[in-house]
């Protein structure tokens, strides 16, 4: 197969990227090595839209979360995803603080940030009466956004208007042509051929560049854990984070509240060997609640009902003495067409629309004229949520649709035909965190206790697959392995 551009990939800037390739006449393919795309670093973070405040000035990352900002908000409109521009404190526990505060906002306007100022006591009591704090930077333009809902959305968008999706297919090899462009091996042991080439691989991002060419990125694996709270009795309406940490692990352990009515409790930062070690330990869960109680000490009256742990690619080591790492958004110079995209951790979310459009305007559009696809539809709706609807609007909806009548996740309240509209994605995606992330079905109370085996069901009825080919989400995740009756 012959492809104009091809995206190793499918995390939030790799569906980023093809969503915006298909706004012009590029015959593309994207390459995702799990059953679905958001299964890596876009799947675990906090989902925050990031001011730029805190990021060195004139680094790319201060450039693309500035211009990603502006984007995002429009996207997430066109493509029907659930955000809000909320606001965000960065509280200080003293005058001592001060001096760091004031420093962040003169920074944040050096980068273009808009909405910063400098609060007292009484004013953040205003903001989040369950805060303790003495001063905080207020950041008005922060907002939050589910961030495997966007990427879901960019993808669904992307396939829409032409993009392929390859899932369950890894990168094994990657040959140069002597007339250009290049020639992929895949596990599926189809062949690709591709004039440009992106890589934007996550974790695994300097591995896809060593198929290729020797070079000195490494990416070092840094965990971030995290615990959701019920959403009964859940009362934050901004993320309020404390003064980072100098090291550049990451941004200190924050409370973000969700689009989805919890609120999130992390993350730590831990560096691993290992990057697809996303298990929760004990001591690190113990820290966590020590330091958000420490935030809002409210929160020790809240319920859990999940912990999770995703993952950060830093470019730099744990004791390197180094505090900051910029994007790596370039060409090969040795093998023009290859873009390489390295260290896109946060504020990647944010910057990924901004990235996208330099990836393709910028570097590609550097090779070749972009024609316009004319065809192309920026909009894309959403799974209708029942939940969210009046009484009228549900009664109304439930007599076009009898589906909508029967509830199969009770914690969250979703349909039968929310989970149907969820199994029938653009993208063909069947796993069960492909189900999870499109309908937000399992990830009430229960965690599924009550809704995996009707779901199970569905897909079965659906699809035509057996109960035994259903995975949780990675290839080598099966829930059932046989009948015992």
């Amino acid at each position: 197969m012959k492809y104009d551009l091809t995206i190793i990939g499918g995390g939030v800037v790799g569906c980023a990227i093809a969503r915006e390739a298909s706004k012009y006449k590029l015959k593309t393919l994207l390459i995702e090595k799990e059953p679905d795309v958001c299964e890596g670093i876009s799947k675990a973070n906090s989902g925050v839209l990031h001011a730029g405040f805190n990021i060195r000035p004139g680094s790319l990352k201060a450039r693309f979360n500035v211009e990603g900002l502006k984007i995002c908000t429009s996207i997430a409109e066109e493509l029907d995803v659930d955000y809000k521009i909320c606001g965000k404190l960065v509280v200080g526990k003293s005058d001592e603080d001060l001096p760091y505060l004031t420093k962040l906002m003169e920074q944040g306007k050096r980068n273009g940030c808009s909405g910063l100022s400098i609060v007292g006591k009484d004013e953040i009591q205003r903001y989040e009466p369950g805060v303790s704090a003495k001063w905080a930077l207020l950041s008005e333009s922060t907002g939050i956004i589910t961030p495997f809902q966007f990427t879901i959305a960019l993808a669904e968008n992307a396939a829409e208007n032409g993009t392929e999706f390859h899932l369950n297919t890894e990168v094994t090899g990657i040959e140069s042509l002597r007339g250009g462009g290049f020639r992929l091996t895949n596990s599926d042991k189809r062949s690709i051929d591709t004039e440009f080439l992106v890589n934007s691989a996550g974790m695994k991002s300097a591995d896809i560049k060593s198929l290729i060419e020797e070079h000195n990125n490494v990416v070092y694996p840094c965990r971030g854990e995290y615990y959701i709270t019920d959403k009964e009795n859940a009362s934050l309406s901004m993320p309020v984070y404390p003064i980072p940490p100098t090291d550049g692990s990451g941004l200190g352990v924050h409370i973000t509240p969700s689009c989805n009515g919890n609120i999130l409790l992390g993350p730590s930062a831990d560096y691993l060997d290992d990057g697809e070690d996303v298990s929760n330990t004990a001591d690190v869960m113990a820290q966590l609640k020590k330091e958000a109680y420490e935030l809002m000490p409210e929160l020790k009256g809240h319920s859990f009902i999940k912990n999770y742990s995703g993952m950060r690619p830093k470019l730099f080591a744990k004791d390197s003495g180094e505090s900051f790492a910029d994007f790596i958004v370039e060409e090969s110079e040795r093998f023009p067409g290859m873009i390489n995209l390295m260290g896109i951790e946060s504020p990647g979310l944010t910057s990924a629309p901004a990235i996208a459009k330099y990836v393709i305007e910028e570097l590609i559009g550097s090779h070749t004229y972009l024609y316009e696809n004319h065809a192309y539809n920026p909009q894309r709706k959403g799974i209708i949520r029942s939940s969210k609807l009046s009484d009228v609007d549900f009664k109304r909806l439930a007599a076009l649709n009898p589906d909508y009548s029967e509830i199969i996740c009770r914690c969250e309240q979703i349909s039968r035909a929310e989970i149907i509209q969820a199994i029938r994605n653009p993208l063909g995606a069947r796993s069960l965190g492909a189900i999870k992330k499109r309908s937000y079905s399992m990830m009430g109370r229960c965690q599924s206790g009550f809704c995996l085996p009707r779901i199970i069901d569905l897909i079965v009825e659906e699809t035509g697959l057996s109960a035994e080919e259903i995975v949780k989400s990675s290839t080598d995740s099966q829930v059932l392995f046989g009948r015992i009756k």
